[in-house]
């Protein structure tokens, strides 16, 4: 059996399968047919080859980490800056913007901090 992934038209990936998988294969599709959860199995491999396929991006076109965003997130607003929507969609972007603007962050943050401290610095 062939499996391939095929993109717009453009390119075809083949997917290798050992017997084993192709079997396993087949037999899922029978009970999905069988016992018409047809579409709940597509939807899950639909699921699991699209999460697949996020993993092997190069890693910086990979989702930011949640810390990544909450990060550049809490930059934008001490500095009053906007967060390019890229930040939110690549992790190579969140990057970019949290090592231009980390320093500053740090120091504004530290000034705050000072002023609002009992003390007064």
């Amino acid at each position: 059996m062939l499996l391939q992934l095929v993109f717009e038209d453009q390119w075809s990936i083949p997917v290798p399968m050992d017997d084993r998988l192709e079997e396993a294969l087949g037999v899922q599709r029978e009970r999905a047919s069988r016992d018409e959860f047809d579409l709940a199995f597509l939807e899950r491999l639909s699921e699991c080859l699209a999460n697949s396929l996020a993993a092997c991006l190069d890693t910086d076109l990979q989702l930011p980490t949640d810390s990544q965003v909450k990060y550049a997130m809490d930059i934008a607003r001490e500095l009053g800056v906007s967060l390019p929507a890229d930040a939110l969609r690549f992790r190579g972007a969140a990057h970019e913007f949290i090592d231009r603007f980390k320093d500053s962050f740090r120091v504004s943050r530290e000034r705050r901090r000072r002023m609002t401290s009992p003390t007064g610095g």
